[in-house]
């Protein structure tokens, strides 16, 4: 295996590695109590990982059966890579036609897991949802319904609008929570990588790294790739913004948000980004598409990878999205600028 491959291996997240899943099934449960939604987290596979919140009896009944459970896998499968697919809750009717939603969990925008919630039935436009599995032997399902009617009876009934709030609501909870509990993990992961990349002479240390080491040593470190023609890295007429675009510099193949960069600099996100914008004459968010960009021409020039290898090389969520960044940006695809580029050698 190349070394490419090595490290695309080591750039994948394991989401129970960056999320205490114990403090998490405290909030599910929490929150699954005062909205009547069930909730469980899965992982990127539709697998459970927590366990179910509130499930309701039916359900229950349904992911105990051995024949039965692994539909409902597959339906939190297909509506977690729906919620992907769409940026925002997916809201549909499961195999037994019961509701549900998915809300994907991102880090550093790849794809680990969703929350799934719901377990409800709508008070009206039920049918205009879509169902994301059917099963092939309809009457099987029909049958085993009217054998637990009186417990289907039991579920609570949402409006729409009430559906699409706790949607929301949901969303942004989860949000949060996740990007608060990966901050600490992400951050210090960053800084060792940084670290191995400065190529210092004294060793990482083997203890234990807290937080505040690493804002006070990137604040004060000065790594050896410091944007030059001669090395491709951004020197900051702010200095005080060099430790964020040090670490956005080292990261490449990760898309590092504004509030792990405010962290490394120890000020607001808010004041960060007025800084950035000071910095580079524009939204940072313009100028990062623009560096992923110009990374993506170096390896288009200098490597024989595929698109979606370099694409992936960058961290983008899918070869698509990088293909119309880069189009959007440089005026043609990809693939042509390479074209371009050997024609004129």
């Amino acid at each position: 295996m190349n070394g490419r491959g090595d490290r695309v291996n080591n750039a994948q997240f394991d989401i129970e590695q960056v999320l205490d899943l114990n403090k998490w099934e405290a909030v599910q449960e929490s929150i699954a109590l005062a909205t009547h939604l069930a909730i469980i987290l899965v992982d990127y596979r539709g697998k459970p990982i927590t366990r179910h919140s509130q499930v309701k009896p039916f359900c229950q009944l349904v992911r105990n059966h051995p024949e039965l459970s692994v539909y409902c896998e597959k339906c939190d499968s297909r509506g977690g890579l729906e919620a992907v697919r769409t940026g925002q809750p997916f809201i549909y009717r499961c195999h037994f036609d019961i509701v549900d939603m998915a809300i994907p969990i991102m880090i550093d925008n790849r794809y680990v897991g969703a929350i799934m919630a719901g377990e409800i039935l709508l008070e009206d436009g039920q049918d205009e949802l879509e169902q994301v599995l059917q099963l092939e032997d309809p009457l099987f399902l029909t049958t085993f319904k009217k054998d637990h009617q009186e417990l289907l009876d039991q579920y609570p009934r949402f409006s729409k609008e009430d559906l699409r709030k706790s949607a929301e609501m949901l969303e942004k909870i989860s949000e949060y929570i996740v990007s608060e509990a990966i901050k600490k993990d992400y951050l210090i992961k960053a800084y060792k990588q940084t670290l191995r990349l400065s190529k210092r002479e004294e060793p990482i240390a083997e203890n234990p790294i807290d937080l505040e080491f690493v804002q006070k040593d990137i604040q004060h470190s000065k790594l050896e790739n410091r944007l030059q023609e001669d090395t491709g890295v951004y020197l900051a007429k702010n200095t005080l913004l060099q430790p964020a675009i040090d670490l956005v510099f080292e990261n490449k193949e990760r898309h590092i948000d504004l509030g792990t960069l405010a962290t490394v600099t120890n000020v607001s996100p808010s004041y960060l980004s007025r800084l950035l914008k000071e910095e580079f004459g524009e939204p940072f968010s313009k100028i990062y598409g623009k560096l992923k960009v110009y990374w993506a021409k170096q390896l288009l020039e200098t490597t024989n990878w595929s698109i979606s290898e370099v694409s992936d090389a960058l961290g983008y969520v899918e070869p698509s999205y990088f293909v119309r960044s880069f189009k959007k940006i440089t005026g043609m695809t990809p693939l042509n600028y390479r074209k371009e580029k050997l024609r004129s050698q």
